[in-house]
C-alpha cells in the first residue's frame, strides 16, 4: 500500500473553505469592536467550533481526512487563539 502526503490530505474541498471562513467570522464578530462592553450570547462562542466541525464532516466525506482534521482544529482553536490575541494587544 502506498501512502503518500497528497493521498492523506488530498485538495480541500470547496465547503470546507467555505467553512473554515465562517468559523473565523464568527470568531472575530466575539470581538468587542466598539468598545460597548455589551456581553455576547452564549451560542456566539459555539459558532466557530460548530463551522469547524461541519467544514470536517465535509472533508472527511470527501475523502480528505488531513483537511477535516485541519478544520476541525481551525474550528476547535479559533476562540482561543483570538482571546489570546486579544488579551496580548489590549492587555488583561
Amino acid at each position: 500500500m502506498n501512502v503518500s502526503a497528497g493521498k492523506l490530505v488530498g485538495k480541500c474541498p470547496l465547503w470546507t473553505w467555505v467553512m473554515m471562513g465562517l468559523a473565523l467570522a464568527s470568531a472575530l464578530a466575539l470581538i468587542d469592536w466598539e468598545n460597548t462592553g455589551a456581553a455576547k450570547p452564549f451560542w456566539m462562542f459555539l459558532l466557530p467550533t460548530a463551522f469547524g466541525l461541519l467544514g470536517g464532516i465535509i472533508a472527511a466525506l470527501k475523502k480528505s481526512y488531513g483537511w477535516a482534521l485541519i478544520s476541525l482544529a481551525f474550528g476547535l482553536l479559533a476562540v482561543q487563539l483570538l482571546s489570546v490575541v486579544v488579551t496580548l494587544v489590549q492587555g488583561p
